[in-house]
């Protein structure tokens, strides 16, 4: 829900697409400085679980301060944007590593197709209902409806667990875990990830905002493109687990930047019927490649290492977010919008990375 309505919130109440970039660029940052120190202390006191518990708990928190934020007290931005960088620092590095320790990697492609399934059918409504309310209600109820589903998500958190690490990380160790052959040939991967999600999702949501219709027909769009491509996921995670990996790798990427690079044909038609075709095209590619893509993820760092493959994979996000929001940010202060067609277009290729996988295949061997 928040993937439609942040940015836009954030661009309406600054007027300015900058704005959304500054916001993204300083989460990054945070991250990037306290993620590790996080984790050690969550490893450490032997309760990593509770560190997810606080992050919710600080994503509540940030969802109701972008709620009451307004033109009146836009200072309060400064403080939901503290908080929702520590959600991102507190919640996502220990979901990765418990979703790696708990995986099978003989099995993890229907895993993980049967997980995005689940986030496929919650996503089909979400975005509709978040549309709707901020257009019809205010932004106000959807970030109300956001925190609130929070709250819930704080069962199956608890209830959940998996024995910790015990030892932490320092730079030195970090470095060295870094220069890992079979980490190194693909920390590539990551960090065009990183540039690609900067470049492409939240610019595409603005481009839809300001060009072609409102929150409500974006959230619309969302919605029903991701429950049609549904199948879609469960078939590509069951092909994952019989062999041949990295032909459906290629395939899903090549797909990918194809229907990527039609985005930008939309400035030439920007007919509603012609958005709905390429985001449905751009739906089902995208969810194929993330279903192939997270298998790779969580069968490599089950085999592998789970905690040293999401460090390496954490720092490059990492990175890769800060160099591209910051360079985004400033882009966009002295451009106009329509650069964000651009954006768009050469983020596209940003997806060729994930062909660096192919690097580390045999390990699933």
């Amino acid at each position: 829900m928040l993937a439609i309505v942040l940015p836009i919130f954030i661009y309406k109440l600054f007027g300015s697409i900058s704005a959304v970039f500054v916001f993204t660029f300083a989460w990054s940052l945070f991250y990037a400085i306290f993620f590790l120190p996080v984790f050690n202390l969550a490893m450490k006191l032997k309760n990593p679980k509770y560190f997810m518990v606080m992050g919710m708990v600080f994503y509540v928190i940030a969802l109701i301060l972008f709620g009451r934020t307004t033109q009146d007290n836009i200072n309060l931005m400064y403080l939901a944007t503290l908080f929702f960088s520590l959600y991102i620092t507190f919640y996502w590095m220990i979901r990765h590593w418990f979703f790696s320790v708990n995986s099978d990697y003989t099995k993890i492609g229907k895993q993980v197709s049967t997980l995005v399934i689940i986030r496929t059918l919650v996503g089909f409504i979400a975005p509709i209902i978040g549309g709707a309310l901020s257009l019809l209600v205010s932004f106000n109820a959807t970030f109300i409806l956001g925190a609130s589903a929070g709250f819930l998500s704080l069962i199956p958190i608890i209830l959940f667990n998996a024995p910790p690490h015990p030892r932490g990380y320092g730079i030195k160790k970090i470095i060295r875990i870094l220069k890992k052959p079979e980490l190194k040939a693909i920390s590539p991967t990551y960090f065009w990830e990183g540039i690609g999600g900067i470049m492409i999702n939240w610019t595409w949501v603005l481009v839809f905002a300001i060009f072609i219709g409102n929150i409500l027909d974006l959230g619309i769009l969302f919605g029903v493109s991701t429950l049609a491509i549904a199948l879609m996921t469960w078939l590509s995670g069951h092909w994952f687990d019989k062999r041949k990996r990295t032909t459906i790798l290629k395939r899903v990427v090549g797909f990918k930047t194809i229907t990527t690079l039609l985005y930008t044909s939309i400035i030439l038609f920007p007919n509603l019927i012609f958005v709905w075709i390429i985001e449905f095209a751009n739906r089902l590619s995208t969810t194929s490649l993330y279903t192939v893509a997270d298998s790779y993820l969580f069968a490599y760092s089950n085999k592998i290492h789970p905690i040293h493959f999401h460090l390496n994979r954490e720092i490059h996000l990492a990175i890769s977010r800060i160099i591209s929001a910051g360079i985004l940010s400033i882009i966009f202060y002295l451009l106009p919008a329509e650069y964000l067609w651009v954006s768009i277009g050469l983020g596209a290729f940003t997806y060729i990375g994930w062909l660096k996988l192919k690097k580390s295949d045999h390990l699933l061997h």
